[in-house]
């Protein structure tokens, strides 16, 4: 049996939204032994709920360096087992696993009020132009009292963001919302309601209710804001 075929028969299946067909395929090929096979079974199950066979399945791919699996695994146990979460998104990172896994452990460290190693892992994401990093770390530095350098972060990461950030149907596009919505809260603490409006603005045609609400509320405490 030539298990990689299989596994991509299980692929194509997966991505063509077909997970009973799909099933089948990659739990032949992960049972046989094929990691990437067990980490997609992994995702299939977890996209339908069936979340101790995800669990089963990223930790048989975990256990054998697939950085993914750590990545998910951890994501599924961090409620009963928050320490071994950790420990996956620590190892992950520590294999290679790039961007995500750091912007990943930087929550985590947010989370668990770990925030000089929290700020570290947004940074080193944010360098690389991950504009949810960017974010978090803005938003950090603001709740740390940094707001001249969260400004600066949050006006870089808007300045150089991809077109991907203004694709509604992308990850990145409730990244390039955010970025806007917080922005304008930082705008507004530091009396600038006029330019804080304008964003605002900007983040409620992007869809943010909370961003409409809070641009009709400076119009109302501050007439002659509007641009």
């Amino acid at each position: 049996m030539d298990l990689h075929a299989v596994y991509l028969q299980g692929e194509a299946a997966y991505f063509a939204g077909l997970p009973r067909k799909a099933e089948p395929l990659l739990l032949t090929a992960a049972e046989a032994g094929h990691l990437d096979a067990a980490t997609r079974l992994g995702r299939l199950y977890d996209a339908a709920g069936r979340t101790e066979e995800a669990i089963r399945w990223y930790r048989s791919a975990a256990d054998r360096g697939d950085t993914g699996a750590m990545i998910n695994l951890a994501v599924d146990i961090e409620d009963d087992d928050r320490e071994a979460a950790l420990a996956w998104i620590r190892r992950a990172v520590a294999l290679g696993a790039g961007r995500t896994a750091r912007y990943d452990l930087g929550i985590f460290c947010e989370e668990d009020g770990l925030l000089d190693e929290a700020e570290d892992c947004y940074r080193r994401a944010a360098d690389v132009d991950y504009p949810a990093a960017r974010n978090r770390l803005a938003c950090l530095l603001m709740e740390t009292g940094r707001l001249e350098e969260a400004e600066a972060w949050f006006r870089r990461a808007l300045d150089e963001r991809d077109e991907s950030c203004d694709v509604p149907d992308d990850d990145d596009y409730d990244a390039g919302t955010g970025l806007m919505y917080n922005l304008a809260t930082l705008l507004e603490e530091t009396a600038r309601p006029r330019e804080a409006l304008s964003f605002y603005r900007q983040a409620a045609r992007r869809g943010d209710t909370e961003a409409a609400r809070e641009a009709a509320r400076i119009k109302r405490a501050h007439p002659g804001s509007q641009p």
